[in-house]
């Protein structure tokens, strides 16, 4: 979706999502370990991703048929010892030709037994300045997914995690190292990946399309995509020790946007029953919407997009752009200098997949009553460690953006020198971000009439060094930037060539921990782990995660928390 400005130097991308790709060339390396505790035993496993040591009884595991509705598969050892990935299982079939920006189709069946041990195509995007090494094939048959499980049995009956992942169009896939399973499997969590369709080929919207799908809408093709997964898992997890009856699905950034909006649609009722959403939710009437990956455009808009998007592409009609290759689409609408009329595909309000708005599904309490684990990162929302902003850019920031109500904004927030500024901005973004967030957990809890507890939380660790393992992750991302939880969540540092330190392994074992306890239980709290309360609407707190475990206020003070919450509640429009 849109990417928000700011009208002042930063010293790195700080739009509020999604931030682009950024492009290494780095030959790829591994080193650091992870001493992960597990979840039963307590015991410490240590592995690499690239030479896991499998015991003779993990690669008997692995070679041991899974019998699936479609056929029977193998995996291979994962990198973590006593784990099995099965990688690259088709949930759908491909999407060329007619396929293309339709609901997907079932996966064919096969005979015999297949090995699942190559990662499966990514869906077709820009990697132009991305290493080679890290592009997976590129294909319009790319509805694979990917599963880690610590044992593929139908009587295990473990929690499932299922992982969305994030993005602006480029670095979407689901086998990057950063999304490595093995560490929750290893903690007793069943883990799935899945690649899904992104960009033009994920969120056209066109009124040929709204007319051939007969339910007048068309677009969020990703979303559908996710359903598919769902559905998939629902029929299949139980074989490799998974239990159909908890499911978690989680999702970062423009994942969690998917989260959201399934957790309002009634498509996927059921076919989950716990939401993780990282960075994150928004208050429903915060304007960050009309420009972040969890806003969405109008049913009218999206498809003026569509047709602009055919017009660009010289097609006539349907036939024409389903006609195309991939390859021209890609090409073209990523080309530089691109329109943006015609190129900007994101979530719909389509009327089905997602039937109304964020705040209608609150008001009318139809929004998902499911536990819900959600948060945000300290240097993201415009925030940043090398931030810069002059004195005058602040002020008029302030008049923009609160009107008469600026005064009080910059007697909370106060700057005589540049340097105060950036720094205050900084405090501002960042309070701003946790009242929005906290915001949105009353109207889950209050306005929503929900009983399902909600846990919210505020990331402040900064990995070190730059990480040129995984396409997704920003060459100069500073501080605790958007995503940098990501490591944590899925406890798996042994993925990255980062300079790991034995307070990242710490920090990594207990969040993951909270992540597992949370797919098991819908509540993340477990033996000798930190304290989580769950959110209460009377109390406007957070959880910090990463530089400390414990609960801080919403925003630094009760008069800036007052102040931001009296702005968005303010606010005029309803997404």
């Amino acid at each position: 979706m849109h990417e928000g400005a700011f009208p002042f130097h930063q010293g790195e991308f700080l739009n509020w999502r999604d931030v682009p790709p950024p492009h290494h060339s780095t030959p790829l390396g591994r080193r650091g370990f992870l001493g992960a505790v597990g979840a039963t035993t307590g015991a410490s496993l240590i592995g690499t991703l690239d030479a896991a040591p499998a015991s003779a009884a993990v690669r008997a595991a692995a070679e041991r048929p899974v019998r699936t509705r479609s056929g029977l598969v193998t995996g291979v050892p994962a990198a973590l010892d006593g784990v099995t990935v099965y990688k690259g299982i088709r949930y759908a079939a491909s999407t060329a030709g007619q396929n293309r920006w339709r609901a997907p189709r079932p996966a064919p069946s096969w005979t015999g037994i297949r090995k699942a041990d190559t990662w499966g195509a990514a869906c077709p995007q820009p990697v132009t300045g991305i290493d080679a090494g890290k592009v997976p094939p590129l294909s319009e048959d790319c509805l694979n997914l990917n599963v880690w499980t610590p044992e593929a049995d139908a009587k295990a009956r473990r929690p499932v995690l299922v992982w969305i992942y994030g993005g602006r169009n480029s670095a979407m896939w689901a086998s990057q190292p950063v999304y490595d399973g093995a560490a929750l499997a290893a903690k007793g969590v069943v883990v799935v990946t899945f690649n899904h369709r992104v960009g033009a080929f994920g969120g056209l919207v066109h009124p040929e399309l709204s007319a051939e799908t007969g339910h007048g809408g068309s677009g969020n093709w990703g979303v559908l995509d996710t359903v598919a997964a769902l559905r998939w898992i629902r029929r299949n997890i139980a074989a490799f020790g998974g239990d159909p009856e908890r499911v978690t699905l989680a999702g970062w950034s423009h994942g969690s946007s998917f989260v959201n909006i399934l957790m309002i649609s009634k498509l996927a009722r059921g076919l989950f029953h716990r939401g993780l959403l990282a960075a994150g939710v928004q208050y429903t009437k915060d304007p960050a919407l009309g420009h972040v990956a969890g806003g969405y455009d109008s049913l009218a808009a999206a498809e003026a997009n569509g047709s602009a998007f055919a017009a660009y592409m010289g097609a006539s009609s349907l036939a024409d752009l389903r006609a195309l290759s991939a390859d021209e689409i890609v090409s073209k609408v990523y080309a530089p200098g691109a329109p943006s009329t015609g190129t900007d595909f994101g979530n719909v309000l389509d009327g089905y997949v997602l039937p109304t708005t964020y705040t209608d599904a609150m008001e009318s309490g139809t929004e998902y009553d499911i536990p819900v684990l959600t948060g945000n990162n300290r240097d993201e929302n415009g925030a940043s460690p090398t931030l810069a902003m002059t004195v005058a850019q602040f002020r008029e920031y302030a008049a923009t953006t609160f009107g008469d109500r600026a005064a009080g904004f910059l007697k909370l927030y106060p700057a005589t020198a540049d340097a105060e500024a950036a720094a205050q901005y900084n405090n501002y973004a960042r309070d701003e971000e946790r009242v929005s967030t906290f915001l949105w957990g009353t109207q889950f809890r209050d306005t929503a009439g929900n009983r399902s507890p909600l846990y919210n939380y505020w990331w402040t660790h900064a990995p070190p060094g730059t990480d040129t393992t995984n396409a997704i992750e920003p060459a100069d991302g500073a501080g605790a930037y958007h995503g940098a939880e990501k490591y944590y969540l899925f406890g798996n540092l042994y993925g990255t060539d980062r300079p790991w330190t034995a307070e990242d392994y710490a920090i990594a074992d207990t969040t993951s921990s909270y992540v597992a306890r949370f797919a098991a239980t819908g509540n993340p709290n477990g033996p000798a782990l930190p304290p989580w309360p769950a959110m209460r609407a009377t109390k406007p707190l957070a959880m910090e995660l990463g530089d400390a475990f414990a609960t801080l206020p919403a925003a630094d003070s009760d008069a800036k928390f007052a102040f931001l919450k009296a702005y968005l509640l303010s606010q005029p429009t309803e997404y």
